[in-house]
């Protein structure tokens, strides 16, 4: 038996797009932000930062502490804001989160910064709603959440054990057939790509009859979607590049049964 834990997977963060179902005008509702910006001392949620253009109202936590400077590019059909929003779903304590969010000129969306579908729809609708209630409306019609998407899910966990990458990296080859890199000098992990099909959930391998690029929904032919697994030499696991959770976990049962299979070979203390 593999003498050796594992955490549970953790999601680090989503990329979730989204559309109004309607144009809106960012300088309206660059016009309309300042009198509810909050101030990032202040303990509340609320909206923090709205960048448009070459104008900026508000900071964020990310430009307290890393000095950050306004940059001179302009993008004339998308802006910034970010909001902070209370993770703690019961709502009785208060951990704040801060969420970025592009809005494009076409009513398009995207948000980076988010754990959970469930969150950044709750922070949607929240900026849906603020924006209803400001004096002049920016949208061109009727605004609705639509087309609400996972693009991107980033998880990780970790081992109580130091992987031998190099041996892991050869097993991953010659065993499993997958393709691997290692090339420390460039990157420490092991990067591996495991494809993902209904067709064949637990090998990992694209056995699409035609060329299949790996970008696909995960089921059917050629539709593969290419997970990447970066394995670090600590145990540290980062999963990445799904746009389902059920992507990640068949990434993550794979790699533990290599790991439980072949742990004297690939797995060791610290201090061994």
């Amino acid at each position: 038996m593999a003498d050796f834990t594992k955490t549970g997977l953790r999601v680090s963060t989503m990329v979730i797009t989204a559309h109004w179902g309607t144009q809106i005008n960012l300088d309206i509702l660059f016009r309309s932000l300042p009198p509810i910006i909050i101030p990032i001392w202040r303990p509340q949620e609320g909206i923090l930062k709205f960048e448009n253009k070459n104008k900026v109202l508000g900071a964020s936590h990310k430009d307290i502490f890393t000095n950050r400077k306004i940059t001179s590019k302009s993008f004339f059909n998308q802006s910034t804001i970010v909001l902070r929003r209370n993770v703690n779903e019961e709502k009785e304590t208060e951990c704040w989160k801060e969420v970025n969010v592009k809005l494009f000129a076409n009513g398009g969306i995207q948000m980076t910064g988010v754990t959970s579908k469930e969150f950044a729809r709750d922070a949607l609708e929240w900026l849906l709603d603020t924006i209803l209630h400001l004096p002049e409306t920016p949208f061109a019609g009727p605004a609705a959440i639509q087309r609400f998407s996972v693009q991107l899910i980033n998880t990780d966990y970790s081992l109580n054990k130091f992987i031998n990458q190099d041996a892991l990296h050869k097993l991953l080859i010659n065993e499993y057939n997958l393709f691997s890199m290692l090339e420390k000098t460039i990157y420490q992990g092991v990067n591996t790509k495991f494809f993902y099909n209904t067709k064949n959930i637990e090998k990992g391998i694209c056995e699409c009859e035609k060329f299949c690029k790996g970008q696909g929904s995960g089921q059917g032919e050629g539709e593969c979607k290419r997970i990447t697994m970066s394995i670090f030499r600590t145990g540290k696991i980062i999963i990445t590049g799904a746009r389902e959770m059920n992507q990640i976990e068949a990434a993550y049962c794979f790699l533990n049964k290599v790991f439980e299979k072949h742990h004297k070979a690939i797995l060791y203390q610290p201090n061994q």
